[in-house]
């Protein structure tokens, strides 16, 4: 569960002086079950220098057989905590076991509504964005990683499997995700939960789990707008399968169906090849990530000097889409070239023989946009046959303002229903033309005020139903962010931001496009680690992680705030966002914030 063949001594004696004991330890990380999930446990425990008096939620405290740990939570929502292990002995068969449990009245939480899941530990890699424009990996993460450059290590990806052995002087997280039912009873319900190694004696955890009256909406109806941009290529070549093979449809369907758990809202698709290309080696091209996007649409070109359009991977993909309930918006990339510095061009096939062919233009010039009229008109025309017209938008990716200007007349002289359909994500210059605008992070003022230009500006777009306006992160800042190294506790903070700012969700460039074929041992690709993807290629289809976890239970959060509708919700907000660097955040902040506001329900 780690890339590590061997450690030193020194290191050894390190993690041997950092446990209670020297036989079977077992910890519940930050010594409460409900905050329990909010901090990476490391793979190497370290004693604090021994000027540091202060605790911290990283310190080891044995658990007490008598103690009951408990978390509580609404219906329909879902709870997670971890469980910790380490040993200066090898551990072979390391597992975990629920029993039901049961409350005073004899009503059931069912085992198999808690989902058992074994914390793999991945290496800390730089990332060439490092050297130019992301911050450095130093200025990202604090003690969740560990190793001492021998080499570093994080926990991130949640293996489903039934078990572990874990090598001498490491620690292990087991990761629970308890899963409230909606049709449960609420009340306090207890159970037993079994800790199994080969080499020591089984320990017990008494727990307990709190359900109160309380039921969120299903995921699909989250007011929240959850704006992930998901790579099916990428998917494709993960699993060694031929793109759009039925093969390819079937892992999709469980991306799919990963994607909508959070309340997706937006289709993801290209209307050109390969929307996002940088410069690479030897002045050549490359997609941005590692597996770039190929396109949803062929353009075909004949002998005779006509253009046409073949939409049947679109259709097919938005389809699909729909069927699992993402259906909100369809984002169409990308009429502007994200590398612009690469002049703008069309890649097309000639409809007789199906070979690839380029135009390039150093301009948007006549030609260029003749070109494109004829096909925003045809697309117009297709997507009012199919009736989803009204969803599409045409999707921009931090686009400057100059360029968006150059095209405004191709769009208004072919097709100019797609003038109200601008989805952009980028800077807030852009506003006026966006329906749909995506804001990047740092354009937000720390507070907001009615003398902030900035602030006048989210506010016009607040008071117009007509306006989707969330915000993104990507390699910056540092804080908060959602990386694999970022403190834990930042993706549980990133809806709870978008309701600070009264924003209506949260969009991150990528939800998939990994680093590499095995992206466990080869996290980085290009952009600092996790910039790219917050899951990980499985067989059979997504391996969560724990800031895809985090990132749920921060919507929740926010679904829970949009349903109380509290007179003290501004309290709360304020003091789940207070402090958003997580390495100095303290890890009852979300626990506090909501009791506030059932407290006030209650009232």
């Amino acid at each position: 569960m780690d890339p590590i063949a061997e450690i030193p001594e020194w290191l050894k004696t390190t993690v041997e002086n950092a446990l209670p004991s020297d036989s079977l330890n077992v910890w519940i990380p930050t010594n409460d079950l409900s905050t329990s999930s909010l901090i990476r446990v490391p793979r190497f425990p370290a004693l604090k220098r021994g000027t540091d008096k202060e605790s911290s939620a990283f310190d080891i405290h044995a658990i007490n057989p008598s103690t009951t740990y408990s978390i509580s939570g609404v219906r329909n929502e879902q709870q997670s905590f971890q469980v910790a292990v380490a040993s200066i002995n090898e551990l072979t068969n390391l597992s975990a076991k629920m029993e039901n449990l049961i409350s005073e009245k004899g009503d059931t939480l069912s085992a198999e509504n808690i989902k058992i899941k074994y914390v793999r530990y991945v290496p800390v890699q730089r990332a060439r964005s490092e050297l130019i424009w992301t911050p450095r990996s130093e200025d990202v993460y604090g003690e969740e990683v560990s190793g001492f450059g021998a080499p570093n290590v994080v926990a991130d990806p949640l293996m489903d499997i039934s078990g572990v052995d874990v090598p001498a002087y490491r620690a292990q997280s087991i990761w629970f995700i308890v899963q409230i039912p909606n049709s449960i009873t609420p009340g306090t319900y207890h159970g037993l939960l079994y800790i199994h190694t080969d080499q020591y004696s089984e320990v017990t955890l008494r727990l307990a789990v709190d359900v109160l009256p309380l039921a969120l909406p299903a995921p699909k109806d989250y007011q929240f707008f959850l704006d992930l941009w998901f790579n099916p290529n990428a998917v494709a070549v993960a699993n060694d399968l031929e793109p759009w093979s039925e093969d390819h449809w079937k892992q999709i369907d469980s991306y799919l169906d990963d994607l909508v758990s959070r309340g997706a809202k937006t289709v993801t698709t290209t209307i050109v090849p390969y929307p996002w290309k940088v410069d690479w080696l030897g002045g050549t091209k490359h997609s941005q990530t590692y597996i770039g996007y190929p396109t949803m649409v062929n353009w075909l070109y004949d002998d005779s000097g006509s253009w046409s359009f073949d939409y049947s991977l679109f259709d097919r993909f938005v389809e699909t889409c729909f069927l699992h309930n993402i259906d909100r918006r369809i984002d169409a990339f990308s009429l502007t070239p994200f590398d612009r510095k690469g002049g703008w061009k069309i890649l097309f096939s000639h409809k007789e023989n199906n070979a690839a062919d380029t135009l390039f233009f150093d301009n948007p010039d006549t030609e260029y946009k003749k070109i494109w009229k004829i096909f925003l008109q045809d697309f117009e025309n297709h997507l009012s046959q199919k009736g989803w017209l009204n969803k599409t938008y045409l999707g921009f990716d931090e686009s400057p303002r100059e360029v968006m200007d150059a095209i405004l007349d191709i769009v208004s002289e072919s097709a100019p229903v797609f003038l109200k359909q601008f989805s952009i994500a980028g800077k807030i210059d852009t506003e006026s033309l966006a329906a749909s605008l995506s804001i990047f992070y740092t354009d937000f003022p720390e507070r907001i005020t009615n003398k902030n230009e900035n602030s006048l500006i989210l506010k016009k777009r607040r008071d117009d139903p007509t306006k989707t306006t969330t915000y993104y992160l990507c390699g910056d800042p540092a804080h908060p962010n959602s990386f694999t190294y970022s403190p834990a506790i930042e993706s549980r903070m990133l809806p709870w931001l978008s309701a600070y700012y009264k924003l209506d969700g949260y969009l991150r460039w990528a939800y998939n496009s990994w680093s590499d074929k095995d992206p466990y041992n080869h996290p980085v690709f290009n952009f600092i680690q996790g910039d790219d993807y917050y899951i990980y290629p499985g067989k059979s289809g997504p391996v969560s992680s724990i800031r895809w976890e985090l990132l749920k239970e921060g919507i929740e959060d926010y679904e829970l705030l949009k349903l109380i509708n509290s007179t003290q919700s501004d309290v709360a907000i304020e003091l789940a966002v207070s402090n958003r660097d997580g390495r100095k955040k303290s890890v009852t902040d979300f626990e506090d914030a909501r009791k506030i506001l059932l407290n006030s329900y209650k009232k």
